[in-house]
């Protein structure tokens, strides 16, 4: 995969796993509730979910380009789309209202939200179609590449995690500058994807 690539998925999956969603709203909420110790079984299971639904995005996805040959190209501008889709879900975003937690996070808790979780396993196929199998084909190097985006949402959930009512505050303040931002630099990504920067 050529660096310039790897570059491209880096920012887009960093900007899709570390914008407000399921995941990063529910550590938002409980560390600010129970604190970053009590909050360790919720990340471990989303943690695990995530690897699971990476490693399984890259199969299928793997598995559908060798049934249907040719099917890469059309995979890429789907990504790209759904991209485009997040760019626009990010601008209109606004910042989460406080609403609290009544039972205290788990390992299961986190598992189930992660494996249910339709923006991490569209992330997982947008990435793998759109970025890796466009470069990469071995399953070993697929594998660490599923660990890799896994590594890149766990990054985005500590912050999170550990950011708790700072974050959500000055999130509530800034978001519009923010929104922006991550919306303009999801599109960026999505016109590297089609080739037209």
């Amino acid at each position: 995969m050529p660096f310039s690539v790897f570059l491209d998925m880096t920012i887009s999956a960093c900007i899709t796993v570390w914008s407000p969603g399921p995941n990063n709203i529910l550590l938002l909420s409980t560390a600010s509730k129970y604190g970053i110790r009590k909050n360790l079984k919720l990340l471990l299971g989303i943690w695990t979910g995530s690897l699971t639904l990476m490693c399984m995005s890259g199969l299928f996805c793997s598995a559908l380009g060798h049934i249907i040959p040719g099917i890469q190209p059309l995979m890429k501008y789907i990504g790209a789309a759904y991209i485009l889709y997040l760019a626009w879900v990010t601008l209109r975003r606004t910042p989460p209202s406080d609403q609290s937690q009544e039972k205290e996070p788990s390992y299961l808790m986190g598992l189930f939200l992660q494996l249910l979780n339709v923006k991490i396993i569209v992330y997982g196929l947008t990435m793998f179609s759109s970025f890796i199998l466009p470069h990469e084909q071995r399953t070993p190097m697929l594998f660490l590449f599923a660990v890799y985006l896994m590594f890149l949402g766990a990054v985005g959930n500590l912050i999170w995690a550990c950011a708790g009512n700072v974050l959500k505050r000055f999130y509530g303040d800034h978001y519009r500058l923010m929104n922006v931002i991550m919306a303009l630099l999801l599109v960026w990504c999505c016109l590297r994807i089609i080739g037209i920067m």
